[in-house]
Protein backbone atom coordinates (compact mmCIF):
# COMPACT_ATOMS: atom_id res chain seq x y z
CA UNK A 1 0.00 0.00 0.00
CA UNK A 2 1.60 3.33 -1.03
CA UNK A 3 2.24 5.84 1.75
CA UNK A 4 1.77 9.55 1.04
CA UNK A 5 2.96 12.54 3.02
CA UNK A 6 -0.37 12.86 4.80
CA UNK A 7 -1.48 10.95 7.91
CA UNK A 8 -3.38 7.87 6.80
CA UNK A 9 -5.82 5.81 8.89
CA UNK A 10 -6.01 2.08 8.40
CA UNK A 11 -8.52 -0.55 9.39
CA UNK A 12 -7.99 -2.69 12.48
CA UNK A 13 -6.36 -5.95 11.48
CA UNK A 14 -4.16 -8.26 13.49
CA UNK A 15 -5.36 -6.34 16.57
CA UNK A 16 -3.32 -3.21 15.83
CA UNK A 17 -4.34 0.15 14.42
CA UNK A 18 -1.73 2.02 12.40
CA UNK A 19 -1.29 5.64 11.51
CA UNK A 20 1.53 6.29 9.04
CA UNK A 21 3.42 9.38 7.95
CA UNK A 22 6.21 9.67 5.39
CA UNK A 23 9.16 11.58 6.86
CA UNK A 24 12.28 12.96 5.09
CA UNK A 25 15.28 10.67 4.47
CA UNK A 26 13.01 7.74 3.53
CA UNK A 27 11.72 7.27 7.07
CA UNK A 28 8.22 6.01 7.69
CA UNK A 29 6.67 7.04 10.99
CA UNK A 30 4.28 4.37 12.27
CA UNK A 31 2.01 5.13 15.22
CA UNK A 32 0.75 1.76 16.42
CA UNK A 33 -2.17 1.30 18.83
CA UNK A 34 -2.86 -2.09 20.45
CA UNK A 35 -6.40 -3.12 21.25
CA UNK A 36 -7.33 -3.89 24.87
CA UNK A 37 -7.36 -7.67 24.48
CA UNK A 38 -3.83 -7.72 23.07
CA UNK A 39 -2.59 -5.47 25.84
CA UNK A 40 -4.15 -7.71 28.51
CA UNK A 41 -2.58 -10.83 27.01
CA UNK A 42 0.76 -9.08 27.05
CA UNK A 43 0.30 -8.13 30.70
CA UNK A 44 -0.54 -11.75 31.54
CA UNK A 45 2.76 -12.89 30.02
CA UNK A 46 4.63 -10.10 31.78
CA UNK A 47 3.12 -11.15 35.14
CA UNK A 48 4.39 -14.71 34.65
CA UNK A 49 7.89 -13.42 33.90
CA UNK A 50 7.88 -11.19 36.99
CA UNK A 51 6.66 -14.06 39.16
CA UNK A 52 9.66 -16.10 37.98
CA UNK A 53 12.13 -13.27 38.59
CA UNK A 54 10.91 -12.20 42.01
CA UNK A 55 9.71 -14.71 44.66
CA UNK A 56 6.40 -13.96 46.36
CA UNK A 57 5.89 -15.62 49.77
CA UNK A 58 3.36 -18.45 49.67
CA UNK A 59 3.63 -19.03 45.90
CA UNK A 60 5.89 -21.12 43.70
CA UNK A 61 7.95 -19.23 41.04
CA UNK A 62 5.88 -18.63 37.93
CA UNK A 63 2.61 -19.57 39.66
CA UNK A 64 1.69 -16.23 41.23
CA UNK A 65 -1.73 -14.94 40.07
CA UNK A 66 -1.56 -11.81 38.02
CA UNK A 67 -3.67 -9.75 40.41
CA UNK A 68 -1.11 -10.49 43.18
CA UNK A 69 1.77 -9.40 40.92
CA UNK A 70 -0.10 -6.27 39.92
CA UNK A 71 -0.94 -5.42 43.54
CA UNK A 72 2.67 -6.13 44.63
CA UNK A 73 4.60 -4.31 41.90
CA UNK A 74 1.98 -1.92 40.52
CA UNK A 75 0.31 -1.83 37.12
CA UNK A 76 2.96 0.59 35.81
CA UNK A 77 5.74 -1.92 36.47
CA UNK A 78 3.70 -4.61 34.75
CA UNK A 79 3.21 -2.43 31.65
CA UNK A 80 6.93 -1.57 31.64
CA UNK A 81 7.84 -5.27 31.75
CA UNK A 82 5.42 -6.02 28.91
CA UNK A 83 6.23 -3.03 26.68
CA UNK A 84 9.29 -4.29 24.79
CA UNK A 85 7.72 -7.61 23.88
CA UNK A 86 4.43 -5.94 22.97
CA UNK A 87 6.14 -3.40 20.72
CA UNK A 88 8.35 -5.92 18.92
CA UNK A 89 5.44 -8.25 18.14
CA UNK A 90 3.10 -5.41 17.18
CA UNK A 91 5.74 -3.93 14.88
CA UNK A 92 6.28 -7.24 13.10
CA UNK A 93 2.52 -7.58 12.62
CA UNK A 94 2.24 -3.99 11.38
CA UNK A 95 5.01 -4.41 8.82
CA UNK A 96 3.41 -7.60 7.55
CA UNK A 97 -0.07 -6.06 7.59
CA UNK A 98 0.95 -3.07 5.47
CA UNK A 99 3.55 -4.92 3.33
CA UNK A 100 6.34 -2.58 4.43
CA UNK A 101 9.90 -3.68 3.61
CA UNK A 102 12.39 -1.99 5.98
CA UNK A 103 15.98 -1.45 4.87
CA UNK A 104 17.24 -1.19 8.46
CA UNK A 105 16.17 -1.55 12.07
CA UNK A 106 13.27 0.53 13.34
CA UNK A 107 13.85 2.99 16.19
CA UNK A 108 11.42 3.90 18.94
CA UNK A 109 10.33 7.54 18.74
CA UNK A 110 7.96 7.63 21.74
CA UNK A 111 5.40 5.81 23.85
CA UNK A 112 2.58 8.33 23.89
CA UNK A 113 0.12 6.34 25.99
CA UNK A 114 0.11 3.23 28.12
CA UNK A 115 -3.69 2.71 28.21
CA UNK A 116 -4.54 2.46 25.41
CA UNK A 117 -1.00 1.35 24.53
CA UNK A 118 0.20 3.64 21.72
CA UNK A 119 3.78 3.95 20.51
CA UNK A 120 5.53 5.44 17.49
CA UNK A 121 8.47 3.97 15.60
CA UNK A 122 10.52 5.28 12.68
CA UNK A 123 11.18 2.67 10.00
CA UNK A 124 13.77 3.25 7.24
CA UNK A 125 12.35 2.17 3.89
CA UNK A 126 13.72 1.91 0.37
CA UNK A 127 15.04 5.21 -1.01
CA UNK A 128 13.22 7.14 -3.69
CA UNK A 129 15.22 8.39 -6.65
CA UNK A 130 14.13 10.65 -9.52
CA UNK A 131 16.81 10.94 -12.21
CA UNK A 132 14.78 13.37 -14.29
CA UNK A 133 15.45 13.52 -18.04
CA UNK A 134 18.70 11.59 -17.85
CA UNK A 135 18.62 10.99 -21.62
CA UNK A 136 19.01 14.73 -22.27
CA UNK A 137 22.48 14.89 -20.72
CA UNK A 138 25.20 15.33 -23.35
CA UNK A 139 28.94 14.91 -22.85
CA UNK A 140 31.38 15.11 -25.80
CA UNK A 141 33.82 12.23 -26.32
CA UNK A 142 37.13 14.07 -26.68
CA UNK A 143 39.69 11.50 -27.89
CA UNK A 144 43.26 12.76 -27.85
CA UNK A 145 44.83 12.35 -31.33
CA UNK A 146 48.00 10.27 -31.55
CA UNK A 147 50.66 12.02 -33.64
CA UNK A 148 53.97 10.70 -34.90
CA UNK A 149 55.91 12.34 -32.08
CA UNK A 150 53.83 10.45 -29.50
CA UNK A 151 54.52 7.19 -31.31
CA UNK A 152 58.23 8.06 -31.43
CA UNK A 153 58.30 8.53 -27.66
CA UNK A 154 56.49 5.22 -27.10
CA UNK A 155 58.90 3.37 -29.39
CA UNK A 156 61.85 4.97 -27.63
CA UNK A 157 60.39 3.77 -24.31
CA UNK A 158 60.22 0.22 -25.68
CA UNK A 159 63.84 0.49 -26.75
CA UNK A 160 64.87 1.88 -23.36
CA UNK A 161 63.50 -1.25 -21.64
CA UNK A 162 66.27 -3.23 -23.26
CA UNK A 163 69.11 -0.84 -22.47
CA UNK A 164 72.28 -2.39 -21.03
CA UNK A 165 74.51 -0.55 -18.54
CA UNK A 166 78.27 -0.78 -19.12
CA UNK A 167 81.10 0.43 -16.91
CA UNK A 168 83.38 2.97 -18.59
CA UNK A 169 86.56 1.60 -20.13
CA UNK A 170 88.35 4.86 -19.36
CA UNK A 171 87.44 7.77 -17.06
CA UNK A 172 85.56 10.58 -18.78
CA UNK A 173 83.00 13.30 -17.94
CA UNK A 174 79.23 12.83 -18.14
CA UNK A 175 77.82 12.64 -21.67
CA UNK A 176 74.33 12.65 -23.14
CA UNK A 177 72.60 9.33 -22.49
CA UNK A 178 74.72 8.25 -19.49
CA UNK A 179 73.28 6.55 -16.44
CA UNK A 180 74.74 8.18 -13.31
CA UNK A 181 74.62 7.70 -9.54
CA UNK A 182 74.67 10.87 -7.45
CA UNK A 183 74.11 12.25 -4.00
CA UNK A 184 71.48 14.91 -4.46
CA UNK A 185 70.02 17.59 -2.22
CA UNK A 186 67.17 19.86 -3.31
CA UNK A 187 67.18 23.26 -1.61
CA UNK A 188 64.18 25.58 -1.82
CA UNK A 189 63.69 28.84 0.09
CA UNK A 190 67.06 28.20 1.76
CA UNK A 191 66.04 24.87 3.31
CA UNK A 192 66.34 21.22 2.35
CA UNK A 193 63.24 19.87 0.62
CA UNK A 194 63.74 16.57 2.48
CA UNK A 195 65.11 17.05 6.00
CA UNK A 196 67.71 14.70 7.47
CA UNK A 197 69.77 14.32 10.62
CA UNK A 198 72.92 16.41 11.10
CA UNK A 199 75.92 14.64 9.61
CA UNK A 200 73.74 12.32 7.52
CA UNK A 201 74.83 12.08 3.89
CA UNK A 202 72.60 13.34 1.11
CA UNK A 203 70.33 10.60 -0.35
CA UNK A 204 71.58 8.70 -3.39
CA UNK A 205 69.73 8.77 -6.70
CA UNK A 206 70.23 7.28 -10.15
CA UNK A 207 69.53 9.49 -13.16
CA UNK A 208 69.51 9.03 -16.91
CA UNK A 209 71.12 12.09 -18.47
CA UNK A 210 68.67 12.38 -21.34
CA UNK A 211 67.25 15.64 -22.67
CA UNK A 212 63.60 16.06 -21.67
CA UNK A 213 63.76 13.66 -18.73
CA UNK A 214 65.37 16.08 -16.30
CA UNK A 215 64.84 19.74 -15.48
CA UNK A 216 66.68 21.47 -18.32
CA UNK A 217 69.07 23.37 -16.02
CA UNK A 218 69.91 20.18 -14.12
CA UNK A 219 70.45 18.30 -17.39
CA UNK A 220 72.79 20.99 -18.72
CA UNK A 221 74.66 21.22 -15.40
CA UNK A 222 75.32 17.47 -15.22
CA UNK A 223 76.92 17.31 -18.67
CA UNK A 224 80.70 17.46 -18.33
CA UNK A 225 80.86 16.61 -14.61
CA UNK A 226 83.57 14.25 -13.37
CA UNK A 227 83.30 11.51 -10.73
CA UNK A 228 83.90 13.03 -7.30
CA UNK A 229 82.91 16.51 -8.45
CA UNK A 230 80.31 18.50 -6.51
CA UNK A 231 78.24 21.21 -8.16
CA UNK A 232 75.36 23.53 -7.20
CA UNK A 233 72.88 23.90 -10.07
CA UNK A 234 70.11 26.51 -9.93
CA UNK A 235 66.84 26.02 -11.78
CA UNK A 236 63.47 27.77 -12.03
CA UNK A 237 60.71 25.23 -11.57
CA UNK A 238 57.55 25.21 -13.69
CA UNK A 239 54.32 26.61 -12.29
CA UNK A 240 52.63 23.21 -12.79
CA UNK A 241 55.37 21.11 -11.18
CA UNK A 242 53.97 17.93 -9.54
CA UNK A 243 55.55 18.89 -6.20
CA UNK A 244 53.41 21.77 -4.94
CA UNK A 245 56.19 23.21 -2.76
CA UNK A 246 58.41 23.71 -5.84
CA UNK A 247 55.93 25.36 -8.20
CA UNK A 248 57.32 28.57 -9.64
CA UNK A 249 60.24 28.50 -7.17
CA UNK A 250 63.97 28.92 -7.74
CA UNK A 251 65.58 25.67 -6.63
CA UNK A 252 69.20 24.72 -6.04
CA UNK A 253 70.31 21.15 -6.73
CA UNK A 254 73.48 20.24 -4.84
CA UNK A 255 74.97 17.29 -6.74
CA UNK A 256 77.89 15.00 -5.95
CA UNK A 257 78.71 12.62 -8.82
CA UNK A 258 79.52 9.09 -7.63
CA UNK A 259 79.41 6.87 -10.72
CA UNK A 260 79.01 7.00 -14.51
CA UNK A 261 77.74 4.11 -16.61
CA UNK A 262 77.23 4.02 -20.34
CA UNK A 263 73.78 3.08 -21.56
CA UNK A 264 73.91 0.81 -24.59
CA UNK A 265 70.66 0.74 -26.58
CA UNK A 266 69.82 -2.04 -29.03
CA UNK A 267 69.63 -1.35 -32.73
CA UNK A 268 66.11 -0.56 -33.89
CA UNK A 269 65.99 -3.66 -36.08
CA UNK A 270 66.60 -5.81 -32.99
CA UNK A 271 63.61 -4.39 -31.13
CA UNK A 272 60.86 -6.68 -32.54
CA UNK A 273 62.80 -9.78 -31.48
CA UNK A 274 63.51 -8.33 -28.03
CA UNK A 275 59.78 -7.60 -27.67
CA UNK A 276 58.85 -11.15 -28.76
CA UNK A 277 56.96 -9.60 -31.67
CA UNK A 278 56.44 -11.58 -34.85
CA UNK A 279 56.93 -8.98 -37.52
CA UNK A 280 59.15 -6.18 -38.73
CA UNK A 281 59.84 -2.86 -37.02
CA UNK A 282 57.12 -1.03 -38.96
CA UNK A 283 54.55 -3.61 -37.89
CA UNK A 284 55.66 -3.16 -34.26
CA UNK A 285 55.28 0.59 -34.70
CA UNK A 286 51.77 0.08 -36.11
CA UNK A 287 50.83 -2.10 -33.12
CA UNK A 288 52.23 0.51 -30.75
CA UNK A 289 50.16 3.22 -32.44
CA UNK A 290 47.02 1.07 -32.18
CA UNK A 291 47.68 0.49 -28.47
CA UNK A 292 48.15 4.24 -27.91
CA UNK A 293 44.92 4.98 -29.78
CA UNK A 294 43.04 2.37 -27.74
CA UNK A 295 44.43 3.83 -24.51
CA UNK A 296 43.40 7.34 -25.64
CA UNK A 297 39.91 6.09 -26.47
CA UNK A 298 39.53 4.38 -23.10
CA UNK A 299 40.74 7.50 -21.28
CA UNK A 300 38.28 9.68 -23.22
CA UNK A 301 35.45 7.26 -22.44
CA UNK A 302 36.39 7.23 -18.75
CA UNK A 303 36.33 11.04 -18.61
CA UNK A 304 33.05 11.24 -20.53
CA UNK A 305 31.45 8.58 -18.31
CA UNK A 306 32.57 10.34 -15.13
CA UNK A 307 31.30 13.68 -16.43
CA UNK A 308 27.95 12.12 -17.35
CA UNK A 309 27.59 10.53 -13.92
CA UNK A 310 28.47 13.82 -12.22
CA UNK A 311 25.70 15.59 -14.15
CA UNK A 312 23.29 12.72 -13.56
CA UNK A 313 23.80 12.85 -9.79
CA UNK A 314 23.59 16.65 -9.78
CA UNK A 315 20.13 16.63 -11.43
CA UNK A 316 18.78 13.64 -9.47
CA UNK A 317 16.60 14.12 -6.41
CA UNK A 318 17.24 11.63 -3.64
CA UNK A 319 15.40 10.61 -0.49
CA UNK A 320 17.79 8.15 1.16
CA UNK A 321 17.59 6.68 4.66
CA UNK A 322 20.62 7.61 6.74
CA UNK A 323 21.02 3.98 7.81
CA UNK A 324 22.01 3.03 4.24
CA UNK A 325 24.69 5.70 4.16
CA UNK A 326 25.98 4.82 7.60
CA UNK A 327 26.21 1.12 6.74
CA UNK A 328 28.36 2.00 3.72
CA UNK A 329 30.49 4.33 5.88
CA UNK A 330 31.09 1.39 8.22
CA UNK A 331 32.08 -0.77 5.24
CA UNK A 332 34.50 1.90 4.02
CA UNK A 333 36.09 2.09 7.46
CA UNK A 334 36.47 -1.69 7.52
CA UNK A 335 38.08 -1.59 4.06
CA UNK A 336 40.52 1.03 5.31
CA UNK A 337 41.29 -1.20 8.28
CA UNK A 338 41.97 -4.15 5.97
CA UNK A 339 44.43 -2.07 3.96
CA UNK A 340 46.40 -1.14 7.08
CA UNK A 341 46.21 -4.74 8.30
CA UNK A 342 48.56 -5.69 5.46
CA UNK A 343 51.22 -3.70 7.28
CA UNK A 344 50.45 -5.23 10.66
CA UNK A 345 48.37 -2.28 11.90
CA UNK A 346 44.97 -3.09 13.37
CA UNK A 347 41.96 -0.82 12.98
CA UNK A 348 41.98 -0.23 16.74
CA UNK A 349 45.62 0.90 16.59
CA UNK A 350 44.85 3.18 13.66
CA UNK A 351 41.94 4.83 15.49
CA UNK A 352 44.04 5.22 18.63
CA UNK A 353 46.79 6.93 16.61
CA UNK A 354 44.22 9.31 15.11
CA UNK A 355 42.58 9.95 18.46
CA UNK A 356 39.20 8.83 17.09
CA UNK A 357 36.47 6.63 18.45
CA UNK A 358 34.88 4.17 16.04
CA UNK A 359 31.76 6.35 15.76
CA UNK A 360 33.89 9.41 14.98
CA UNK A 361 35.75 7.46 12.31
CA UNK A 362 32.46 6.37 10.75
CA UNK A 363 31.23 9.98 10.83
CA UNK A 364 34.38 11.00 8.94
CA UNK A 365 33.45 8.56 6.15
CA UNK A 366 29.82 9.72 5.92
CA UNK A 367 30.47 12.29 3.17
CA UNK A 368 32.16 9.78 0.88
CA UNK A 369 29.55 7.16 1.72
CA UNK A 370 26.73 9.53 0.76
CA UNK A 371 28.49 10.37 -2.52
CA UNK A 372 28.91 6.70 -3.42
CA UNK A 373 25.37 5.85 -2.35
CA UNK A 374 23.91 8.56 -4.59
CA UNK A 375 25.99 7.43 -7.56
CA UNK A 376 24.94 3.80 -7.09
CA UNK A 377 21.26 4.67 -6.69
CA UNK A 378 21.20 7.00 -9.71
CA UNK A 379 22.93 4.45 -11.94
CA UNK A 380 20.68 1.68 -10.65
CA UNK A 381 17.61 3.75 -11.55
CA UNK A 382 18.96 4.41 -15.05
CA UNK A 383 19.63 0.69 -15.42
CA UNK A 384 16.04 -0.05 -14.38
CA UNK A 385 14.59 2.48 -16.80
CA UNK A 386 16.75 1.29 -19.68
CA UNK A 387 15.60 -2.28 -19.07
CA UNK A 388 19.07 -3.77 -19.59
CA UNK A 389 19.30 -7.48 -18.84
CA UNK A 390 21.73 -10.30 -19.56
CA UNK A 391 20.75 -13.34 -21.60
CA UNK A 392 22.18 -16.81 -21.07
CA UNK A 393 23.78 -16.66 -24.52
CA UNK A 394 25.68 -13.50 -23.50
CA UNK A 395 26.98 -15.20 -20.36
CA UNK A 396 28.13 -18.22 -22.38
CA UNK A 397 29.85 -15.95 -24.88
CA UNK A 398 31.71 -14.14 -22.10
CA UNK A 399 32.74 -17.44 -20.51
CA UNK A 400 34.13 -18.56 -23.85
CA UNK A 401 36.03 -15.32 -24.29
CA UNK A 402 37.60 -15.61 -20.82
CA UNK A 403 38.53 -19.25 -21.40
CA UNK A 404 40.54 -18.25 -24.49
CA UNK A 405 43.03 -16.50 -22.20
CA UNK A 406 44.07 -19.91 -20.82
CA UNK A 407 46.15 -22.68 -22.36
CA UNK A 408 44.16 -25.01 -24.58
CA UNK A 409 44.46 -27.93 -22.18
CA UNK A 410 42.98 -25.80 -19.35
CA UNK A 411 40.02 -24.31 -21.19
CA UNK A 412 37.55 -27.11 -20.56
CA UNK A 413 38.09 -27.11 -16.77
CA UNK A 414 38.11 -23.29 -16.66
CA UNK A 415 34.85 -23.16 -18.61
CA UNK A 416 33.21 -25.62 -16.22
CA UNK A 417 34.43 -23.65 -13.20
CA UNK A 418 33.10 -20.38 -14.60
CA UNK A 419 29.73 -21.94 -15.39
CA UNK A 420 29.28 -23.62 -12.02
CA UNK A 421 30.85 -21.23 -9.50
CA UNK A 422 31.12 -17.82 -11.15
CA UNK A 423 28.07 -17.52 -13.34
CA UNK A 424 26.57 -14.65 -11.33
CA UNK A 425 29.91 -12.82 -11.39
CA UNK A 426 30.15 -13.23 -15.16
CA UNK A 427 26.58 -11.97 -15.50
CA UNK A 428 27.48 -8.86 -13.49
CA UNK A 429 30.53 -8.24 -15.68
CA UNK A 430 28.43 -8.43 -18.83
CA UNK A 431 25.73 -6.17 -17.38
CA UNK A 432 28.33 -3.61 -16.25
CA UNK A 433 29.79 -3.50 -19.76
CA UNK A 434 26.36 -3.11 -21.35
CA UNK A 435 25.48 -0.33 -18.92
CA UNK A 436 28.76 1.47 -19.62
CA UNK A 437 28.14 1.28 -23.36
CA UNK A 438 24.57 2.51 -22.95
CA UNK A 439 25.59 5.47 -20.76
CA UNK A 440 28.23 6.52 -23.31
CA UNK A 441 25.62 6.23 -26.07
CA UNK A 442 23.18 8.37 -24.06
CA UNK A 443 25.90 10.97 -23.44
CA UNK A 444 26.66 11.06 -27.18
CA UNK A 445 22.98 11.19 -28.17
CA UNK A 446 23.19 7.89 -30.06
CA UNK A 447 21.31 5.60 -27.64
CA UNK A 448 18.53 3.47 -29.17
CA UNK A 449 14.97 4.60 -28.58
CA UNK A 450 13.45 2.99 -25.52
CA UNK A 451 10.75 0.41 -26.22
CA UNK A 452 8.10 1.42 -23.73
CA UNK A 453 6.55 -2.03 -23.93
CA UNK A 454 9.78 -3.80 -22.96
CA UNK A 455 9.94 -4.97 -19.35
CA UNK A 456 12.27 -3.08 -17.05
CA UNK A 457 15.18 -4.75 -15.35
CA UNK A 458 14.23 -5.96 -11.87
CA UNK A 459 14.88 -3.31 -9.27
CA UNK A 460 17.47 -4.24 -6.67
CA UNK A 461 16.32 -3.85 -3.10
CA UNK A 462 18.29 -3.63 0.10
CA UNK A 463 17.63 -6.67 2.30
CA UNK A 464 15.18 -6.21 5.14
CA UNK A 465 16.34 -7.19 8.62
CA UNK A 466 15.17 -10.62 9.73
CA UNK A 467 13.74 -9.39 13.02
CA UNK A 468 12.80 -5.68 12.78
CA UNK A 469 12.39 -4.35 16.28
CA UNK A 470 11.85 -1.04 17.98
CA UNK A 471 14.71 -0.01 20.22
CA UNK A 472 13.29 1.11 23.58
Amino acid sequence: MPITGAWLKYRRRLSVKITAEKLPRSLLSLQIELDKDRLERGLDQAARRLSQKYPVPGFRPGKVPRFIIERTFGRGALIEEASEDLMNKALRDALKQENIQPVGPATLAEISSSEPFIFTVHVPVAPTVDVGDYRAIRVPLDIRPIDEETVDVAMETLRERHAVLKELDNPRPVQEGDHIRVRLDTIVDGALLVEREDGEAAPEHTLDVVAGRLVKELYAGLLGMHIGETKAITALMADDHPEERLRGKEVTFKVELLQIQERLLPDWDELPVLENFEGALEALRARTRAELEETARQEAERKALNAYIDQLVAQTSFDVPEVMIRELAEDLLEEEGQQFARYGITLEQLLEYRGQSRDQAIDAWMGEAERQTKINLAIREVLRREGLTVADAEIESEIGRIALDYAEEQRESVTELLRSNMRSTISTLVLDRKLRERLLAIAAGTAPTLDESAPSAPEARAPAPEEPAASP
